[in-house]
């Protein structure tokens, strides 16, 4: 009893640690890849990711909601949606771990971390839809709308493949993949520069993360194993 205990609460540890850092990346990305209003890269959701497939889809759920804070500040609090509105930044980013969570070990990873975005995507869009009857006319344009439909799902394809290859050991392919993704981002706009540092800095991070959980990834499969 005692040492499932002190499991559980290392595990939440981890998902805390994992939302700190989600934090992070969000602050990092949003500052190095600005765009327009309302409407930039927000990698925060790596770290959901990274715990939602390893420890499953509560500790995801708590690491999407805990992610979020940065977002939810710049994005509603600092932003157009306001302190009340803007909480469905933090149920859509909670959404999205846990459903991950929910898929892990019933498919390829990249498949889980694709398919969990779903929820949040369609969430996401009802979400500012809504707004266009409470903002003032033009503030929430398609343009707008694209864009943050859009940025989601780039990062959710790069991170279900930097993911699934991390987790593969291939950190190699890892890094001709974020050279790949370097080399798209620089022809199509040369200001993207930036986001070469930051996706070598995300790689980092990813691996360093997975470090840290590995030890409780393998004793999950384990575990796994031993009920069947």
């Amino acid at each position: 009893m005692n040492f499932n205990l002190s499991e559980k609460r290392r595990k939440l540890l981890i998902a805390v640690v994992a939302g700190i850092l989600g934090n992070l990346l969000a602050l990092l990305s949003t500052m190095l890849t600005p765009m327009q209003t309302q409407v930039s890269f927000d990698f925060s959701h790596l770290a959901t990711f990274m715990v939602a497939l390893t420890l499953g889809p509560v500790y995801g759920l708590i690491t999407g909601a805990i992610a979020a804070i940065q977002p939810y500040i710049q994005y509603a609090v600092m932003g157009i949606y306001g302190p009340f509105f803007g909480l469905a930044i933090i149920f859509g980013k909670a959404m999205t771990g846990f459903f991950c969570g929910l898929l892990r070990n019933r498919m390829p990873s990249f498949l889980a971390v694709s398919l969990s975005y779903i929820p949040e995507s369609l969430f996401t869009l009802s979400f500012v839809l809504l707004m266009r009857i409470f903002l003032p006319p033009g503030t929430m344009s398609w343009e707008v709308i694209n864009g943050i439909l859009t940025e989601g799902w780039v990062e959710v394809i790069i991170f279900s493949f930097v993911i699934d290859n991390v987790l593969r050991h291939k950190v190699i392919e890892t890094a001709v993949l974020m050279l790949e993704i370097f080399i798209i981002m620089f022809l199509v706009h040369k200001e993207f520069i930036n986001t070469l540092l930051l996706l070598l800095l995300i790689t980092l991070l990813t691996l360093i993360l997975f470090e840290i959980i590995k030890p409780l990834f393998r004793k999950n499969n384990s575990e796994d194993k031993t009920e069947k």
